[in-house]
This record gives structure tokens, C-alpha cells and sequence, in this order.
């Protein structure tokens, strides 16, 4: 009885699929960015994708890029509270093994225990669209890769003039949210400027259904701007600067208590991009740099006065070269330069550290038939901590018309963080690096107005860091970890009619860890299934109305105690007045569940918004 709901949903999925007319529709401007250095063609991917596009973004009044992601095959989010500290995780990866890009620019906080990136306040307010690729990709684009990779690509403009957007937002626990965007392109310039904004006033951020003496709401804000200038110097030649700020506050509490602990994040990123492209598009040359940084300071009772300060700057340095001219053979070739560094100042002493790792990589795609595609790819990294280590990636795609089938396969490598290395506390400088492998199987589908795809995919990794408490004098981190994982995703997004469409999301995962030295492996307690069913009707003309299931199986790997399986039900809905206004509202957790995604969070009770939006 345990996976009955998410396998009946999918059984639904398959009956709607088969009811659609058998055809391919014609989508010449498809592309996949992320998926491959050489091809950028849909048909000739091996990997599993999933893209997430503007439409999907607003139909599902999404404000948080973490909250798009909750419906993705293949991806588990640890949190669906505005602002709250999120884990986005892929086919059993850990947060710090998934790479996040934003227009080419690598984010991942060098301050953090693993480096790694956190989407807590990453808005979808400028986001044209998101491919979240899964699977092992470190041999394109090198540590943290293990598990995937998520590339978000802003809004850009595709006519000449001048187009302002505005969006308005109010709701539950004091909720306000706004954001206003300009967009123009005049002859070779292109640009875009845009500003938001986000605030709740609580509730509190501990579940006073499992913790004690819960009393106090927890406020949360974020603002911040984000924008992009291009020139196109000719038609072969082009450049681009593109960033975003924001700064937010949290406060913070315990598992099962409250606490008067705040915390404060300011960060940004940035980078200058010069792009040639042939004028038959066969040969491109594109070099990026990049810096992202990130400030934290929390100030607490256990915090200097003036507050502890974690500091942290990944700055890259990115040549990638590509020849492909549709014939049977392809080729791109790259390297870069990355250097991570971090400042901290705490109470319990302080941390200066750095590090720069030297790669390059290779990718060769065949066509030896037509609609069949390989690629293979090997990426060799030169770290100046801990030396050299190689990765390795193949993919197949063979074409089929309605159907495509893929397969993939490769390794991935994980570097420590610098915390882990150089903390005075439970520092190793001995750590070194983390190593997987996986692979997939799996098949895209089109027929008509139907997009469906499913995979199998098994990971492994060995040589984890891990936090082993015996260390003296008061724990500190090993490396005897290892993880198994094995599952299946599916997803289908089907326009049924011109009033019906509806989507179907499903992940089973089989995780197993063995966390001690030699230790035999067992289950971890992650949940075993995650997913999401929506229903889109347009009664009438400008109106829609969207009912959405979200489900997700029970959390035993948590710290403090384990979560129990729930459903939970939001109604959406929008009407448009005009080809510049359009009003929308959604109740969210409809039928005021209680659940928890993680152990001891406050996930919302019942909550209605609504809100704007206007084209100028």
C-alpha cells in the first residue's frame, strides 16, 4: 500500500498518453544547453533532462527557484517554506554534489562545509528556463557534478523595443512579494534590469507539533536585482556582462525549540562572456570569468558580539572550443581555471584557506546512422591540494520519431571543502577526494501534445566525507563513506484539449549508505517516493484553474526523528483581463494537512495569495 498513490497517478499518466494523437511535433528552435559541449540538439541527447519553461513557472505561481524543482523527475527538496534552508538533491545525491549555473556562471559557496551552493533565495522572477540534468557530469563540468546539474538561463530580448513587466503579490503570514523587470533590445544591444522583492512575518520555523515552548513567529526577507547587457559586435562576434545581488535575512531556530538566532546573507555573481560563432554555426569559441561570492554573519548566544563571519569567493576562468557540422563527427574541447577561497571569523576561531584547481576536457559525439548518437567525454582535473583525478562520461541516443531512446554512463569526483580540510576544530587535511559512478536508461516520448520520459538509473559512491565523532577532541571529518542508489523517474506533461491538459511527476528511490569503516550497507531513511500530479482546466476564455497533488513517502534520515508520508492538495488559479493584465490566487495545503518535509520544520498550514501581473 505504500507507493498505491504515486503508482496510480502514474497509470492515469499512461492512459492519457495513449489517448493523443501519434505525432512529432515540429520544434526547430529546442534546445538543451547544458547536456552536452558539442550538440545542442534534443534528439541527440543521451542524458536524462527535464526543462522547466516561463509558462510552467508563472502557470505554477512559483516564487522560489527551489519550489520548480519540488515537480522534476528525479530531484528531492528538503524544504517547501519561503526562505527556509533547502537541500535540492538528485537521484540520491547530497545537496553539495549537484552544480548550479546561472547564464555560464558557477555558484558554490567556498565558506560552506562542502562548497557547495544553497538556492534558498534564488528567485524565478527573470528565469526563462531551467534544465535540470541528471546523472554524473563531472567529466564536462568537474567537481560537484556527481548527481547533475542545474543550469538556469534568464530572460533575454528576441525583438527590437521596449517591454516593462510588473508583478504584485500578498497573502498569508504577512506575505508580500514584488519584483519589476525591464527588458529592450535596440539594434546590436540587448538588456535587461530587474528588482524584487519577498517578506513573511512567520510562522515559526520549529513545529510546535514537535517541539517544546514553541511561542515566537520567524520573519523572513530577501531583495535584490539581477540584469544582463549584450552587444553583438558583428555577425560572428558577440559579448555579454550578466549578475545578480541579493541580500536576506533569516532568523533561526532549533529542531524542537526556539531561538533568538538570526542569520544574514548578502551574495552575488558576475561575468563577462565574449562568444564567436561561425556563420554556418559549425565552429563557436566562447570564454567566460566569473566570481561569486557569498557573506554570512549569525549572530546568536553561542556568536562573537559583533557576529560570526563566513566569507567565501569561487572566481572561474572558462574556455570552451566546439566544431560540429552535422556530419558524423563532432568535437569540443575546453578547460578552466578555478579559485576558491574563504575567510571566516567565529567564536570558536577563525579560517583562512584556499585553493585552485587547473582542468580541461574533451567531448567527440558520432553519427555512424542516422538518428543514432554517441558521445564520449574525459575530463582530467589538476587540484593544488590534492593532485590530479580524471572523469570520465558516454552517452547513446537513438532517434526514433515519436520515441527516443538513451543511455548514459560515467564517473564523478567530489572535492573536499575547505571547512573540511582547515576548520581548527574538526578539520582534515588529509581528505581526498570523493568518487561515484552511474549510468541510466531511459526513453523521451512525443506524441502530439504529449512529452513523456522515463529512466532507470543506479549510483555509487565510495571514499564519502563523513562527520566521525570519535575523532579527538571533539569529532571531526573521516573518509570511510560509501552509498548505493538505485531508482526510477518518470514525467509527462500532456495538452489533452485546448480546456484539459494535465502533468505527472513520479521518483522511486532505493538509497542504502554505510557510514562506518567496512561497515555493511543499510537503508538511509530517505524517502523511497516523491511526486506530483496536476490538472489544468481553461473553462472560458483568459481563465484557468489548476489543481495540483503533491505526495512524498516518509524521512527517517533526518536528525532529531522521522517524518511520516503525506499528500498534499494547492488550488491555483488565473485569469487574464487583458494582453497586459493578469490576476491570479492559490490556496495553498487546500485542505490544512499537518506534514513535515523535514523533522521538526513548520511546513505551512492552510495559506491563500494572490496577485498581479502587468505587461507594459
Amino acid at each position: 500500500m505504500k507507493y498505491a498513490a504515486g503508482f496510480c497517478f502514474l497509470a492515469a499518466g499512461a492512459i492519457a498518453s495513449l489517448s493523443a494523437q501519434e505525432q512529432r511535433p515540429v520544434a526547430a528552435s529546442a534546445i538543451l544547453v547544458s547536456a552536452s559541449r558539442v550538440t545542442q540538439d534534443p534528439a541527440e541527447i543521451g542524458s536524462a533532462v527535464s526543462v522547466v519553461n516561463e509558462r510552467e513557472l508563472e502557470r505554477g505561481q512559483i516564487t522560489f527557484v527551489k519550489d520548480a524543482l519540488i515537480d522534476v523527475p528525479g530531484v528531492m527538496v528538503s524544504s517547501d517554506r519561503p526562505g527556509d534552508l533547502a537541500s535540492v538533491t538528485l537521484r540520491g545525491s547530497a545537496n553539495d554534489e549537484v552544480l548550479w549555473l546561472v547564464d555560464g556562471i558557477e555558484l558554490g559557496d567556498p565558506s560552506l562545509i562542502s562548497a557547495q551552493f544553497q538556492a534558498d533565495h534564488l528567485t524565478s522572477a527573470d528565469v526563462a528556463r531551467i534544465e535540470v540534468l541528471r546523472g554524473n557530469q563531472s567529466s564536462l563540468y568537474g567537481s560537484d557534478a556527481i548527481g547533475g546539474v542545474i543550469n538556469i538561463v534568464t530572460k533575454r530580448a528576441a525583438a527590437d523595443g521596449v517591454a516593462i513587466s510588473l508583478e504584485a503579490e500578498g497573502g498569508a503570514h504577512a506575505a508580500l512579494s514584488g519584483g519589476a523587470s525591464v527588458l529592450g533590445r535596440t539594434g546590436p544591444v540587448d538588456f535587461r534590469l530587474t528588482a524584487t522583492g519577498y517578506r513573511h512575518g512567520g510562522p515559526s520555523i520549529t513545529d510546535p507539533a514537535t517541539g517544546t515552548g514553541v511561542t515566537e513567529d520567524d520573519a523572513y526577507w530577501r531583495y535584490g536585482g539581477s540584469g544582463r547587457v549584450g552587444v553583438a559586435a558583428s555577425d560572428t562576434l558577440a559579448f555579454q556582462a550578466t549578475g545578480f545581488w541579493l541580500d536576506s535575512a533569516s532568523d533561526l531556530d532549533n529542531s524542537g525549540s526556539d531561538s533568538a538566532d538570526t542569520v544574514g546573507k548578502a551574495e552575488y555573481a558576475v561575468a563577462a562572456q565574449g562568444t564567436f560563432r561561425s556563420r554556418d554555426g559549425a565552429a563557436s569559441a566562447e570564454l567566460t570569468a566569473s566570481r561569486y561570492r557569498a557573506r554570512r554573519v549569525y549572530l546568536g548566544s553561542f556568536n562573537r558580539p559583533e557576529g560570526d563571519v563566513y566569507d567565501g569567493i569561487k572566481d572561474v576562468l572558462a574556455l570552451g572550443l566546439r566544431y560540429d557540422g552535422g556530419g558524423a563527427i563532432g568535437v569540443a574541447a575546453g578547460g578552466t581555471i578555478e579559485w576558491e577561497r574563504t575567510e571566516q571569523a567565529t567564536a570558536f576561531g577563525g579560517l583562512s584557506a584556499g585553493t585552485d584547481t587547473a582542468s580541461g576536457y574533451l567531448e567527440i559525439a558520432l553519427r555512424p546512422l542516422s538518428g543514432l548518437t554517441f558521445t564520449a567525454a574525459a575530463r582530467l582535473d589538476d587540484n593544488s591540494r590534492f593532485g590530479r583525478f580524471q572523469t570520465y562520461r558516454a552517452t547513446a541516443a537513438y532517434d526514433l520519431g515519436p520515441a527516443k531512446l538513451r543511455a548514459s554512463y560515467g564517473t564523478g569526483a567530489k572535492a573536499p571543502g575547505l571547512y573540511q580540510l582547515f576548520d581548527s576544530t574538526f578539520g582534515n587535511p588529509g581528505l581526498l577526494v570523493e568518487e561515484s559512478e552511474g549510468g541510466d536508461i531511459g526513453v523521451d516520448l512525443v506524441f502530439g501534445r504529449v512529452v513523456a520520459q522515463a529512466s532507470y538509473f543506479v549510483l555509487t559512491k565510495s571514499n564519502e566525507i563523513v562527520f566521525d565523532g570519535s575523532r579527538p577532541p571533539f569529532g571531526g571529518y573521516a573518509q570511510f563513506g560509501r552509498t548505493r542508489a538505485s531508482g526510477i523517474e518518470a514525467g509527462l506533461a500532456a495538452e489533452l484539449t485546448e480546456w484539459l491538459s494535465v502533468s505527472q511527476s513520479f521518483t522511486y528511490l532505493d538509497h542504502e549508505t554505510a557510514a562506518a569503516p567496512g561497515g555493511a550497507f543499510a537503508e538511509s531513511g530517505r524517502p523511497s517516493y516523491v511526486g506530483a500530479t496536476s490538472v489544468t482546466l481553461r473553462p472560458l476564455a483568459g481563465a484557468e484553474l489548476t489543481a495540483r497533488a503533491r505526495y512524498r513517502d516518509g524521512d527517517a534520515s533526518g536528525f532529531g526523528g522521522d517524518t511520516a508520508a503525506y499528500v498534499t492538495v494547492d488550488l491555483l488559479g488565473a485569469y487574464t483581463l487583458s494582453d497586459r493584465i493578469e490576476l491570479y490566487a492559490r490556496a495553498v495545503n487546500l485542505f490544512d494537512r499537518f506534514y513535515q518535509v523535514t523533522y521538526g520544520t513548520n511546513a505551512l498550514g492552510l495559506s491563500v495569495y494572490g496577485g498581479a501581473r502587468l505587461q507594459f
